[in-house]
């Protein structure tokens, strides 16, 4: 049975069900059409997630989004640095905050 995990609203744009997986095989069919959405929306694109059997095994993005999240994460890892440096620690869920903190400042 073909599932297709992507929808087309009101606005022409593709969105994706939560926590959905597209098998690899439709992947390689809808290639084209990811594709051409990653070009219109850009960094605003939704990241698809494919695998066999429909678990989860890869994440396709955008490159603008792959470039956010780098800049995010080296952003992170400098403020990371320069707290220990000045000798101020973080612990892990600070450290969680602050890398969430810097994934949402990445998108705006």
């Amino acid at each position: 049975m073909y599932r297709n995990v992507y929808t087309f609203g009101t606005m022409g744009r593709m969105s994706r069900k939560p926590h959905e997986v597209l098998a690899t095989r439709e992947a390689r069919e809808q290639l084209p059409t990811l594709l051409a959405g990653f070009r219109a929306e850009g960094a605003d694109a939704e990241p698809v997630v494919i695998g066999a059997r429909r678990r989860p095994e890869g994440v396709v993005l955008s490159y603008e989004r792959y470039l956010q999240l780098l800049d995010g994460r080296e952003r992170v890892r400098t403020i990371l640095a320069d707290r220990a440096a000045a000798g101020d620690g973080m612990d892990e869920d600070e450290a969680m905050r602050l890398a969430v903190s810097e994934q949402h400042a990445a998108r705006r």
